[in-house]
């Protein structure tokens, strides 16, 4: 029987991505996004540092909420840990085991999470969110030497998404 996480939350993914967004930000990090998986629970969260890519991810936990919580401490005490003056990679460790928490609104998680994953506030103007889109695009798209096609599928994905709930024709402005 695997032993309990110490991953006990109750905040939801909007919550946690909240504070991903106040933590990169205070350590000057423009670049990065959340990652869910598509069947399961797990999620991943990359972010551009020091003209590398680290992915944190969590798999283990039952519920999406709890997993990216699991990044979202595991990226926090990374930064810590180097402002301490520790260094060093670690690989392959997996959290297993917590409580089952009750997730509510899987509108609003999408919402947040297409947000995060083209890198604006959920109050941002439609214009904002296309400006920005347009700069992650230029740099993701496949034909660009620096071109990732997986990252730049999941942008055009939560474009479109944010496009049919927010954008001109969508709803809101």
């Amino acid at each position: 029987m695997p032993e309990p996480s110490f991953i006990k939350t109750s905040k939801t993914v909007p919550q946690t991505l909240a504070d991903l967004r106040r933590l990169f930000s205070k350590w000057e990090i423009a670049d990065w996004e959340p990652v869910p998986v598509e069947k399961g629970p797990g999620y991943s969260v990359r972010y551009f540092r020091n003209r590398n890519w680290t992915e944190i991810s969590s798999y283990y936990q039952p519920t999406k909420a709890m997993n990216i919580r699991v990044c979202y401490q595991v990226i926090d005490n990374m930064f810590r840990w180097e402002a301490r003056g520790v260094g060093g990679i670690v690989k392959g460790t997996a959290f297993m085991g917590a409580e089952l928490v009750a997730t509510k609104g899987g509108q609003r998680e999408s919402f947040d999470e297409a947000c995060a994953i083209i890198g604006v506030e959920p109050e941002a103007s439609w214009d904002e969110i296309v400006s920005v889109y347009r700069v992650k695009v230029g740099f993701t798209h496949p034909d660009k030497p620096s071109g990732d096609p997986e990252r730049f599928k999941r942008i055009q994905k939560a474009y479109e998404y944010l496009e049919k709930v927010k954008g001109p024709k969508g709803g809101k402005k």
